[in-house]
C-alpha cells in the first residue's frame, strides 16, 4: 500500500508478486523443443518489448514458471519429460500461476486438441505455424505492454 495515495499496487491473487509499476514489460515465458521454432519466436517477442524466458520442455518450463512468474506461457503442446497440457493443469494448481494466461502451442488438429487444452486449463490454442500478428493480437489482450500501475485482476472477455 502507498502511504502517499492509499492504493494497492499488488495485483489481486498475485500478493508475491512485484507490483505492477515495477514491472515496464510483461515476461513471456516460451516452452518449446524446436531451438529454430524458440528462437524465432523469442526474436520477434523481444522486437515487440516483451521479455522472454525459454525452455525446451515441460520439466524445465514447469521449475522457470514458478520461479520466474511470467505474465503469459507459450506452451508446445508436445513436449519432451512433461507435454503441455500437464505442465498446464500442473501450473493451474500452483496459487500464483492460477490466473496466468497459458497458450497451447500445436500443430495438431484442433478439433481434437482444442478442448483437452481448454479442460487443462490454458486460455488459447493457436495452430502452428504460427501467425505472429495474431499471436500478437491475443497478447496484447491478455498481457498488454502499455499498463497503467494497477493491473486488473479479470482478463478480457472473461
Amino acid at each position: 500500500m502507498s502511504s502517499r495515495t492509499g492504493l494497492t499496487l499488488m495485483t489481486p491473487g498475485r500478493a508475491n508478486r512485484r507490483p505492477s509499476i515495477m514491472r515496464s514489460k510483461p515476461t513471456i515465458l516460451i516452452a518449446e523443443d524446436s531451438a529454430d521454432a524458440r528462437e524465432m519466436m523469442e526474436v520477434l517477442l523481444r522486437s515487440k518489448g516483451y521479455r522472454v524466458v525459454s525452455a525446451e520442455n515441460g520439466v524445465r518450463a514447469l521449475e522457470l514458471a514458478i520461479r520466474r512468474l511470467p505474465d503469459a506461457v507459450l506452451l508446445d503442446l508436445q513436449l519432451p519429460k512433461l507435454d503441455g497440457l500437464s505442465v498446464t493443469r500442473n501450473l493451474r494448481l500452483h496459487p500464483s500461476m492460477k490466473k496466468v494466461p497459458i497458450i497451447i502451442l500445436s500443430g495438431h488438429d484442433p478439433h481434437r486438441y482444442r478442448q483437452q487444452a481448454i479442460d487443462a486449463g490454458s486460455d488459447e490454442y493457436l495452430l502452428k505455424p504460427l501467425d505472429f500478428e495474431y499471436l500478437q493480437a491475443v497478447l496484447d489482450r491478455m498481457v498488454p505492454l502499455a499498463r497503467g500501475p494497477v493491473r486488473s485482476a479479470l482478463p478480457a472477455g472473461r
